[in-house]
């Protein structure tokens, strides 16, 4: 739900730019709501007496809209990434380089070379972010934000909360396809690598009999699962 408040757009009232403002008569003043003097105090000219309740407590202090999820098209492109990168890594052990896993001494050691591993998928992607959905969107909301705090007249609150659902859909989008791209990548550069991080974390008398490349895939997920987090709470 994309909720907003024109207090934590605008401000307290108090806080709020001051200069000309138009009042609502004062016999129409809503019930319960205090009046205010005008500017000038009761003594000001009747030129500059139009009522006493600013137009602002008259409008709507909040307006929320429904929120959309991620779309349909986006989750299966997502899925798509993935399945691409789990048949890079798959073909890549089947008749690629071999890759063999990465030995190393504890546990210890492998979460630190998951937290490399994955800061260098990051890397790469970076350059790329950009091109994901979100950007027009958050424009679009800033823009309309900004139009309701200057008074533009076709701005409302509820147009703004239009614009605010719109960006969450976008950035549940951008989440989606970040997930995608980091899990593909890190799922093609761990077959590429050996860095098989179920392999690497197994105990030295078990015998892993599972595939490099579901090993892959799941040093993909993993690393993907963190940069999806890190989208969602930048």
């Amino acid at each position: 739900m994309a909720l907003v408040r024109r207090v934590d757009i605008m401000g307290p009232p108090a806080e709020r730019r001051t200069g000309p403002q138009t009042f609502v008569p004062q016999g129409n003043a809503p019930i319960g709501v205090a009046t205010v003097p005008p500017p000038g105090g009761a003594d000001a000219p009747p030129s500059s007496i139009t009522g006493a309740v600013p137009a602002w407590a008259a409008n709507a202090e909040a307006a929320a809209v429904a929120s959309k999820g991620a779309g349909v098209g986006t989750v299966a492109i997502g899925f798509v990434l993935v399945a691409i990168g789990a048949a890079i890594a798959y073909a890549l052990n089947k008749w690629g380089n071999h890759a063999d896993p990465f030995q190393i001494g504890n546990q210890t050691s492998a979460y630190a070379g998951l937290i490399v591993f994955a800061g260098a998928v990051e890397r790469f992607l970076e350059p790329f972010a950009h091109w994901l959905p979100g950007s027009r969107t958050k424009n679009e909301y800033e823009q309309a934000v900004a139009a309701l705090t200057n008074g533009h007249p076709g701005i409302s609150l509820g147009a703004v909360a239009t614009a605010k659902a719109k960006l969450d859909r976008a950035q549940a989008n951008r989440t989606v396809l970040l997930w995608a791209l980091a899990t593909a990548v890190a799922t093609a550069a761990a077959g590429a690598s050996g860095f098989y991080l179920l392999h690497m974390i197994a105990a030295s008398g078990w015998t892993v009999d599972i595939p490099f490349w579901v090993d892959a895939l799941v040093t993909g997920l993993v690393v993907g699962t963190t940069k999806a987090q890190e989208s969602r709470s930048s």
